[in-house]
């Protein structure tokens, strides 16, 4: 059984109908019904200063994988890969080790801003995630998917959303 808002994985061996679960990926508090569904009754808390969840971005982890699911509120895009690879990716761009390196220092400030790229090969085709670093401007992340679109989130948000995920 996965749980209904995570998608994560449940072990439900020694409960019965009625019983109380927590999911401990997302702290959702779980239901088990008599049909052996699950039924939400607390959904997990809002982040830290009642952040609420990344518009634009949800993911949940499917066995091996981890399916991000993109939105710009008309269109719906999943795109699924190997949660192994994901993690590796991201580890690298939050420790600048890209395939584009930033630019050396400079005599003069630096009016572009540094990119550092890394892939992960998805079922559909090859997902781009781009760290855009701009010194005094918000830290980005971008995924260009295997279709061509373009979503752009803070990095840090991304990170967190997807470290219960991906751990």
């Amino acid at each position: 059984m996965v749980c209904p808002v995570c998608g994560e994985t449940l072990e439900l061996e020694g409960y019965k109908a009625g019983d109380l679960l927590d999911c401990e990926s997302c702290g959702a508090v779980l239901r088990l019904l008599s049909d052996g569904t699950l039924e939400l009754v607390e959904a997990p808390e809002e982040g830290e200063e009642g952040e609420e969840a990344l518009w634009g971005l949800s993911a949940y982890g499917e066995g091996e994988e981890v399916v991000l699911v993109f939105s710009d509120g008309t269109l719906e895009e999943e795109v699924r890969v190997p949660r192994v690879e994901l993690l590796e990716a991201l580890r690298r761009l939050e420790e600048g080790v890209g395939e584009e390196p930033p630019k050396e220092a400079e005599d003069e400030p630096n009016l572009e801003p540094d990119y550092l790229t890394a892939h992960v090969q998805g079922d559909e085709g090859p997902l781009a995630l781009r760290r855009i670093l701009f010194p005094g401007a918000r830290d980005l992340l971008e995924f260009t998917l295997p279709s061509g679109s373009v979503y752009e989130f803070g990095f840090q948000e991304v990170r967190e959303l997807l470290k219960p995920i991906l751990l």
